[in-house]
């Protein structure tokens, strides 16, 4: 696909993100990157958004297209570079993606660039963002569903928010538990019949070892409905517009609520 021309500002902005002190490339990173990409390093002494900007700039002007910025941020967000730290890869990733809206393109977790409706605005996004967040409000929407419905999540529609707010049960339930597993597995070993890490309940009696099987079903249910197709299946497959959202998001809230009420199982030596 062509992709599109990218504003001073926005490369700028681009700059800002991938060279941020705190959650940005490092030095080293920045360095090598720019060799793969066959760019000038104008000075590895430099703040490193300043050094990527410069870098950029002086790319766009001798190419005369903005095309080797977009060589860049694929180069940053292949997959593989997200093994060692999947956190920062997916919070730039996210936040870049709040400026390339604005030209109606993203990047995803496959590495590729896809097309998106184009936000007009910064203040089309914040609209979206505070219908949805008064919706889900009026449910009684749980606090770690509504921390994913910020700005740079719900900029390119509602896909995003509903994969954050997915992932997020499994994050809680590790924090939970201390396990690192992921997905159903995690769920299966911490909600365990026989020897479980988190309880729902005392689990003396038949109905109260239903309910915590329940539960556990209600969370390999989400994986299996929302994170995994979110996570595999092309966008354009899985739209999902503002009414389905609050529905998904919804149900995650519900499910966040009983994990409330779900008390840690103290493990013997």
């Amino acid at each position: 696909m062509g992709l599109p021309e990218l504003t001073e500002t926005q490369i700028e902005q681009i700059a800002c993100i991938i060279g941020d002190t705190q959650g940005g490339l490092t030095g080293s990173e920045i360095g090598r990157f720019l060799a793969q990409c066959q760019m000038e390093d104008p000075d590895p002494e430099m703040s490193k958004w300043k050094r990527l900007y410069n870098a950029f700039c002086d790319a766009v002007n001798k190419s005369r297209s903005t095309n080797i910025v977009f060589g860049f941020i694929k180069r940053c967000f292949e997959p593989a570079q997200g093994l060692n730290d999947p956190e920062r890869y997916s919070r730039m990733r996210l936040e870049i993606n709040t400026v390339l809206m604005l030209v109606g393109v993203e990047i995803r977790d496959d590495g590729n660039f896809y097309l998106v409706p184009k936000a007009q605005s910064l203040s089309e996004v914040q609209r979206r963002t505070k219908g949805l967040r008064a919706k889900l409000t009026g449910y009684g929407a749980h606090p770690e569903v509504l921390k994913c419905c910020r700005e740079e999540l719900l900029a390119n529609d509602y896909f995003h928010a509903v994969q954050e707010a997915a992932k997020s049960l499994c994050e809680r339930t590790r924090a939970m538990s201390g396990l690192s597993l992921d997905g159903t597995d995690l769920f299966q070993t911490v909600f365990s019949g026989r020897d479980p890490y988190i309880a729902y309940n005392s689990l003396r009696t038949s109905s109260e070892r239903n309910q915590q099987n329940g539960l556990k079903e209600m969370l390999c249910g989400v994986m299996h409905m929302v994170r995994n197709v979110t996570a595999h299946e092309l966008r354009i497959r899985w739209d999902i517009n503002e009414k389905d959202a609050v529905d998904i998001l919804a149900q995650i809230s519900y499910v966040h609520k009983l994990l409330d009420a779900c008390v840690t199982v103290p493990r013997t030596a």
